[in-house]
């Protein structure tokens, strides 16, 4: 059922319209009423259905079914609403760079399935890349194509648009792969710059190869594009085909890295804003620092020596083990300074990369065992920074395995030891808790904490749980030294760490409940737990093995009902054939019998046997449809005809059924049974139905050209359309019905029916 019109080209209309039998929104293309009776132009139409089926992929617009109607050549094909790329430039002026980068990577992808089926498009062109309403590009218009290897093209004519034809086309009449990619470059040249490469507003063979033979490059339109860009463009626009590139493969590639070092650029043109203003905040501060330092100068010494003092007098307070180091100058952070605002970051903050640079930092310039402690915190940021960037876990690793195992580790040298044994071969991912055997009433417990974060990131999401949740349960068994002992360093800090279990615990619930079992025997079972595990995933506030089972999960899930869907689309085929099988039956049955029915031109009966049948399957049920809709036009075409000669008559000649002709005037009983003729001699009475369909549609159509009112015009050309294709009179009903479905959408709509009923 054709909706509205969308498109029109030189040689064919393309309509929005509904498959009324699949149910699905199509767009119909239609050959131009003077190219469907020219056979050269209806090859080259069926030609382009036959090309496009055979071309299957997500770049490529889908074909769904084509044929041959009312004189017209259609091609029903899949419809997107996002607009063509011609539409974009001439709405936007010209697109951002990244943009026409992507256009144009999807547009080759879509153009290699072409090429590996040895097809050339040989129009590609902004009109014929249409976008989804997602911005997905899609090709279309395979209407100029050619198989390479079915001998090419001997005609000589140049079927391509003149902007965007590569040069050895116009030049030599040779064309191939890379006669695409010089118009896939001139195309993105007009994406990206506003105006085609060749203002070429001519189809004279001369003149085309006149503007051809100049070599174009995107640096000579005036804007600014990267110098990959650049080199991609000029690379497809070169005007020998041998300097192109050879295939569409190399094309992908070349875009697709183009659009990598796009992406490069403004991350870096970030990074350098943001490094701007640090130096700028460490300018200042630097010039803060001096000032103070001129301003405290006078009583320097005393003072400094003070600050020296204090520092020295909290070494007991320490990050870790026991040892600090002062500050070398005046007005610097000292050591355990530093590494407190490392762990404050973080702890506190969520600050992973940030406080992993100052431990690292830390390492190079601090005595053991502070150095021990900054490489343990620098590797737990970096395992929670493995998922996203990889090479955090081979970093987390490497810290691990330079830990220190010497008598100046404050008496940890065995815990040492068995962190860098142990983590050092793959985190020991798979070790159980309880086979872990830390101590846990001293900083030995920060082994679980430690295991247990690897094993959530890099291992099994419930062995991470558990050994984060031993930490947590355990931290109460940690015992304060003697706070009194010089040599003796407070354990206070440990339950800071437990922040880091709180980070992970909304996690824990979530993976807990995800783990309960579910029913999944149907379809809207599985729906229902997807939605669950999508939902699950939006809530999870880290990475990990659990984020990743999710995601196998989902994968899963989709694959199942993907599985489940299919097979069900299987059994509802199969019960759909018996019905429609049994509908079909039951259809011919009917159709047999109701031409018994119709008594003269009633067709009462007729109608009540079509309007009592009840069919199950749409199509069938339509082809029942269309042939009640004709009986039911006749009956009013009867009625009307009748109604006419009983108020006005009409003067003619008219014919009957059983011989000869009769001119005179003729009018109709009230009844409607019964028509008189008055002739010369007298009047004469014959029976309705004696009356041929012949003289009943020329009555009718007498009555219908009196008519002003457009609305009953149309209403009668409709019931003698009817009429007449019921009565045998094909090519009259064929007539009346072209010229109504141009003008009438509805009426299409309704004659379509009548046409899959086969009357």
């Amino acid at each position: 059922m054709i909706i509205r019109q969308i498109g029109e080209g030189g040689m064919s209309r393309v309509f929005e319209a509904e498959d009324e039998t699949l149910g699905r929104r199509v767009a119909l293309k239609i050959l131009n009423r003077q190219y469907s009776r020219d056979s050269v132009r209806l090859e080259q139409f069926r030609q382009e259905a036959h090309i496009t089926a055979n071309v299957t992929h997500p770049n490529v617009i889908k074909l769904y079914s084509v044929g041959y109607d009312q004189g017209y050549f259609y091609i029903a094909m899949e419809l997107v609403g996002g607009g063509s790329l011609e539409q974009r430039i001439r709405r936007e002026g010209h697109l951002k760079e990244a943009e026409a980068l992507r256009i144009g990577r999807e547009v080759a992808e879509g153009l290699r399935a072409a090429q590996q089926l040895t097809l050339i498009h040989r129009d590609v062109k902004p009109a014929n890349i249409l976008f989804t309403e997602t911005g997905t590009a899609k090709v279309v218009d395979f209407g100029l194509a050619l198989f390479v290897d079915r001998g090419g093209d001997q005609s000589g004519e140049i079927w391509a648009t003149p902007y965007y034809v590569a040069p050895e086309k116009v030049i030599e009449n040779k064309e191939d792969y890379r006669s695409d990619i010089f118009s896939l470059g001139a195309t993105l040249y007009h994406a990206m710059t506003g105006n085609p490469p060749h203002k070429a507003d001519t189809n004279a063979i001369e003149d085309l190869r006149r503007v051809k033979s100049k070599r174009v490059t995107l640096g000579e339109s005036g804007l600014r594009f990267s110098p990959r860009t650049e080199h991609v463009i000029n690379g497809m626009l070169s005007f020998k085909p041998e300097e192109r590139f050879a295939n569409y493969d190399e094309v992908v590639d070349e875009m697709r890295l183009a659009e990598g070092l796009l992406d490069r650029g403004s991350i870096q043109r970030r990074l350098f804003s943001r490094r701007a203003k640090l130096i700028g905040s460490i300018a200042a501060a630097i010039m803060l620092a001096y000032g103070m330092g001129w301003l405290l100068r006078e009583g320097g010494g005393r003072r400094q020596g003070r600050a020296i003092q204090l520092s020295t007098a909290n070494e007991r307070d320490l990050d870790g083990s026991g040892v600090t180091l002062k500050a070398e100058k005046a007005g610097e952070k000292t050591v355990s300074e530093r590494f407190t605002d490392a762990r404050r970051e973080m702890l506190e903050e969520q600050k992973f990369a940030t406080a992993e640079g100052t431990f690292a930092d830390l390492v190079k310039s601090s005595p053991q065992p502070t150095q021990n402690w900054a490489l343990f915190n620098a590797a737990l940021c970096n395992i929670m920074l493995g998922n996203k960037f990889p090479d955090r876990k081979q970093k987390a690793q490497e810290q691990l395995s330079q830990l220190s195992t010497g008598p100046d580790v404050n008496g940890l040298a065995s815990f040492f030891a068995k962190i860098k044994d142990r983590m050092s071969r793959d985190f020991a991912l798979g070790t159980p808790v309880e086979s872990l055997g830390y101590r846990t009433d001293n900083e030995e417990i920060l082994g679980y904490l430690l295991h247990g974060m690897a094993e959530w990131h890099f291992g099994t999401y419930k062995t991470g749980a558990q050994g984060l949740e031993y930490f947590q349960d355990h931290l109460r068994d940690v015992k304060d030294p003697d706070t009194a002992s010089a040599t003796a360093a407070s354990l206070k800090w440990i339950s800071l760490y437990s922040s880091l279990v709180n980070y992970y615990q909304p996690d824990f619930a979530l993976a807990e409940n995800a783990l309960k079992p579910r029913s999944s025997g149907t379809i809207g079972e599985l729906r229902s737990a997807l939605d669950e595990i999508e939902a699950t995933r939006k809530k999870l506030k880290t990475n990990g093995a659990f984020r990743t089972e999710i995601d196998e999960w989902k994968a899963w899930l989709k694959r199942e009902i993907a599985r489940m869907t299919v097979e069900e689309q299987e059994r509802q085929m199969e019960e759909d054939k018996k019905r429609r099988k049994a509908d079909l039956e039951l259809l011919a049955d009917v159709n047999s019998l109701v031409p018994s029915l119709v008594q003269g031109y009633d067709y009462s009966r007729a109608i009540d046997m079509l309007g009592g049948t009840r069919l199950e399957t749409a199509d069938v049920r339509n082809a029942l449809d269309g042939r009640l809709y004709v009986y039911t036009q006749a009956r009013d075409f009867v009625r009307q005809v009748m109604i006419d000669l009983n108020r006005n008559g009409w003067n003619g000649t008219i014919s009957r059924r059983e011989g000869g002709q009769m001119t005179g005037r003729v009018t109709c009983s009230t009844d409607g049974t019964v028509v008189s003729v008055t002739l010369e001699r007298g009047t004469l009475s014959l029976p309705f139905e004696s009356l041929t369909p012949e003289s009943l549609v020329e009555i009718a159509q007498s009555f219908a050209s009196q008519t002003t009112d457009s609305t009953d015009y149309y209403h009668r050309q409709e019931i003698i359309a009817s009429f007449a294709r019921l009565n045998g009179l094909t090519q009259l009903s064929a007539t009346i019905a072209a010229q109504l479905m141009e003008e009438n959408s509805s009426f299409r709509a309704r004659w379509m029916k009548v046409m899959a009923a086969g009357i």
